[in-house]
């Protein structure tokens, strides 16, 4: 029974990392990789630190489905939960935009502490929103962890269902491929740094109205 519910959930994974992530996650990441990254490396680098985090989510999340149904689904689905995690969702977007903006220095002492502790630190940046984005619910994760909630008998089954689902749309997902073509596309298509300097600072207006756009659509 254990193995069937592990190779149904990771199947499950696989499809939503090859479909509904690619739209969801996809432009959030390739947009930021684009605006910030120099090369594959720092593109793959990025990526995978977004991924991990997520996946961490999914785990701790499976973790408390394990424990209670009642409590994780009852949290998830709850109107006040997913309103308030999707504001802080579009709000971190809309500052990663909004940093990429403004470039390199920033006039404000306010933007440049923001801007060395998110923009030009991408293992931070990428460590919360990953972790912010894997939590934000959404009818397939929801779907996923009742389904944990009511079949893993204990936490620990919870967090080994998770990962079976997890590694699908967090680590095999064309996401990756993207956020390393990301790093490497800009580069060798802009070569005046000019126009590379306005790319980048597009791709910042291009994540600002994303995030504003998930605001828009809470409220």
């Amino acid at each position: 029974m254990v193995e069937y519910t592990a190779v149904g959930l990771f199947l499950t994974g696989l499809a939503l990392g090859a479909s509904q992530c690619i739209f969801t996650c996809g432009p959030v990441l390739g947009l930021y990789v684009a605006g910030t990254t120099d090369g594959w490396r720092d593109g793959l680098k990025a990526t995978l630190i977004f991924s991990l985090s997520r996946l961490f989510c999914y785990l701790l999340l499976g973790f408390i489905a394990g424990l209670s149904s009642v409590f994780i689904t009852g949290i998830l689905d709850g109107h006040d939960f997913s309103f308030y995690v999707w504001i802080l969702t579009g709000s971190f977007i809309s500052l990663l935009g909004a940093l990429i903006i403004l470039g390199k220095d920033p006039r404000l002492k306010l933007c440049r502490l923001l801007k060395r502790h998110t923009v030009d630190d991408s293992t931070k940046s990428m460590v919360l929103l990953g972790f912010i984005i894997g939590i934000t619910p959404c009818a397939p994760l929801l779907g996923v962890l009742t389904y944990i909630a009511l079949t893993a008998k204990g936490p620990l089954l919870g967090m080994f269902y998770s990962l079976c689902f997890g590694i699908g749309p967090a680590v095999i997902t064309p996401i990756v491929i993207m956020g390393i073509l990301a790093g490497v596309v800009p580069g060798a298509v802009f070569k005046t740094p000019r126009i590379y300097q306005f790319f980048r600072r597009m791709c910042g207006v291009l994540l600002l109205a994303y995030g504003v756009r998930l605001i828009i659509q809470v409220l």
